[in-house]
Order: C-alpha cells, then structure tokens, then sequence
C-alpha cells in the first residue's frame, strides 16, 4: 500500500506523519485491498481538513473531516475509512453468501427436502349416513371436506367445499 502526504496551507510534521503510519498499520488488516491512499492536510482560517483519498480495486472514494485540530480530524477521518470499509466487505460477504446458496441449488446437489407433514383431523363418521347429513355435517362445523360411510354400503364418499364456495360430492360408486 502507498501512502502519500501532501499539506496545503498548513505544516506537515513528523508527529503526524508518525501517528498516520500507526493508524493505517492497526488497520493494515481491513485495508489488504487498497492500492494507495493519499492523505491531504489543509487549514483554512481556524479550520483544520483531512482529506483521505482511497484508491483500491474496482473502487475509489474520498472521505473529509474538518475540525479545529488537526488530530480531531484525523481520528474522525481514519474512523469513517475502517466504517467505510468493514460495511463494504460485510455487503461482500452477503453477496456471496446469497450468490453462494443460489448456485448450489442449481448445481445439482442432492436437496433434501422435507417430509410433507400429515394432519389428521377429525373430519369423518365412522357410522354411516346419507348425503343429506354429510352436508349438514360440513357446513356446521365450517370443515372444507367431510369423508363418510354411505347409507345402506359399506364404501365411503366424501363432500369437500370448492375454492369458488361451492360444494362437490366425490363417490366412487357414481
């Protein structure tokens, strides 16, 4: 990483060439993929600016402060570039988390899908009955379907309510 220093209208010293170096070395770790940054120090009337000017790969970015003191700035400048930074690489990782999930579906791996889940509901009689009650049965118990015993068989038919609100009988006899 290059580090470049440049002072407008203002004195750069040692201290502060010294206390940059030490801060971009705790962040050494986060900043793996930038090229270059060029620090900009400059004062106009009372006022103190720093200028971080990022060059890394697929993106470059400025990030001001200004304050009174010159390390004021400093700090806020180097603590908006590591916010900067971790957010983008957590985006990154999100991505490709997300990227990531979506290829393995579609590579073809073995997908375990879940076991369909089996109610069962009481919505049956074991004793037989005609038509006439089964419909009695499913509208006074608000069910979408009633399974009964036909009067007078021993085989079963059931009544269900159909998604336009009417109702159906299913009888394998016919």
């Amino acid at each position: 990483m290059i580090v470049n220093f440049t002072a407008r209208r203002t004195e750069l010293t040692e201290e502060i060439k010294d206390y940059c170096q030490q801060r971009l070395a705790r962040m050494e770790k986060i900043l793996r993929d930038v090229i270059q940054i060029d620090i900009i120090l400059s004062e106009q009337r009372s006022r103190k600016r720093v200028d971080l000017q990022v060059k890394r790969r697929g993106e470059d970015f400025v990030i001001s402060e200004e304050t009174n003191d010159v390390f004021n700035s400093l700090n806020q400048v180097f603590d908006s570039l590591e916010k900067k930074i971790v957010k983008e690489r957590r985006k990154l990782i999100q991505k490709r988390r997300r990227a990531g999930g979506r290829e393995e579906s579609l590579a073809g791996l073995e997908v375990v899908e879940p076991a369909p889940r089996l109610l069962r509901l009481p919505y049956f009689s074991d004793k037989p009955i005609s038509i006439q009650e089964a419909l009695l049965q499913l509208e006074e118990g608000k069910k979408e379907i009633f399974l009964f015993r036909k009067e007078g068989s021993e085989s079963w038919a059931a009544v269900f309510r159909k998604k336009d609100g009417k109702i159906a009988l299913v009888d394998p006899e016919g």
